[in-house]
This record gives structure tokens, C-alpha cells and sequence, in this order.
């Protein structure tokens, strides 16, 4: 049977992952909330961009065709 030695050090990375995910743990589901509603809010944004241009689009199509059938 191995000993270990009471001596050994843990080493730094995984100090920082266990202090990382204590952080995490204790910002709570608020700011999780505050990203979601915010990703939800850059969503719309691309979404009302997204139409516009569609409807800008097609705006210079029927333009295009009306003048190639004049």
C-alpha cells in the first residue's frame, strides 16, 4: 500500500479550478438570469435587423424588375 505524503502539494491550476467554480457557485441563478435576458435581447435585436434587411432586400428587387422591364 501506497502512502501519501503529507507534504505534497496540490498544484496551482488545480487550486484556481476549485476557486473558479466556487465563484461561479456563489454569483447564484441572478446573474444567470441577467445573461439569459440579455442574450434574449441581443436575439431580438438580430431578429428585427434581420427583417429589415430582408424587406430592404426586396424592396431593390422589385425596383431592379421594374426597371429591367421598362
Amino acid at each position: 500500500m501506497e502512502k501519501r505524503n503529507p507534504m505534497k502539494r496540490t498544484s496551482k491550476s488545480k487550486h484556481k479550478s476549485r476557486r473558479s467554480s466556487k465563484t461561479l457557485d456563489a454569483w447564484g441563478p441572478e446573474v444567470l438570469r441577467e445573461e439569459s435576458a440579455e442574450a434574449e435581447q441581443v436575439d431580438r435585436l438580430l431578429s428585427s435587423a434581420l427583417r429589415l434587411w430582408e424587406v430592404e432586400r426586396e424592396i431593390i428587387e422589385e425596383r431592379e424588375d421594374a426597371r429591367k422591364s421598362k
